[in-house]
């Protein structure tokens, strides 16, 4: 009698345990594997979905999922696409933001999933932490390339001149100009891949250094 008492109290322990284990596993918010993951570099004035994982074994419905950004010029927050109501969130769901265009500049934001039971879950999971991302301008690189160019090919060719010279006063003046505009080429051509490797294709980048072998030439063959 003492051994089936004590095997029924047994038997309602687990199934107590077991009513609340479930209550004790958190929900969960994470980033995507590539293509859908969440990048650090973003063009201005283009449109992107963002895109994360929740899960809650409790299966509590999502209340609110919001993306709140933070930048020089605002603190704007998006409101998820609402294709995850009625979604089976014990298994996960995957979440999607729609941004029309981010403001160019350095970003910080978190993402925050309220459920039903008024239970947040932040991403990145920590308080205080951030997503953080850069937004680039194509017509601010531009920009830069072009007064690099100047730089590069007419101020540095220019001072690599006058140090040569003054360091050899009887030297070649032609060859001492040679070597500074060779120097202003490989310049330029840095600085072109290094603006434009996240922007353009690679065929792009090859036309660039064709360009740049095709202005050696010109420049180691002119007498």
């Amino acid at each position: 009698m003492m051994k089936m008492r004590l095997s029924r109290l047994v038997c309602l322990l687990f199934a107590t345990l077991a009513l609340a284990l479930p209550s004790l596993a958190k929900p969960e918010l994470k980033a995507l594997a590539a293509p859908d993951d969440l990048k650090s570099l973003y063009r201005a004035g283009e449109n992107y979905t963002l895109h994360l994982e929740y899960k809650d074994p409790d299966g509590y419905e999502i209340k609110s999922a919001k993306f709140h950004d933070k930048s020089k010029d605002g603190e704007p927050s998006f409101d998820a696409k609402d294709d995850y109501k009625n979604a089976k969130v014990e298994t996960g769901v995957t979440l999607s933001w729609e941004v029309n265009g981010f403001a160019k500049g350095d970003h910080a934001g978190y993402f925050e999933i309220e459920n039903e039971k008024g239970i947040k879950t932040r991403y990145p999971g920590k308080d205080g932490t951030y997503y953080s991302f850069a937004v680039e301008s194509l017509v601010d690189k531009w920009i830069v390339m072009g007064v690099g160019l100047l730089i590069c090919l007419f101020m540095l060719p220019f001072l690599v001149y006058l140090i040569a010279r003054s360091a050899n006063k009887q030297g070649n003046p032609s060859s001492a100009a040679r070597i500074g505009l060779i120097i202003g080429i490989f310049a330029a051509l840095a600085l072109f891949i290094f603006q434009f490797l996240s922007w353009y294709s690679p065929l792009v980048l090859v036309l660039g250094g064709v360009a740049a072998i095709f202005l050696l030439v010109v420049v180691i063959t002119r007498r």
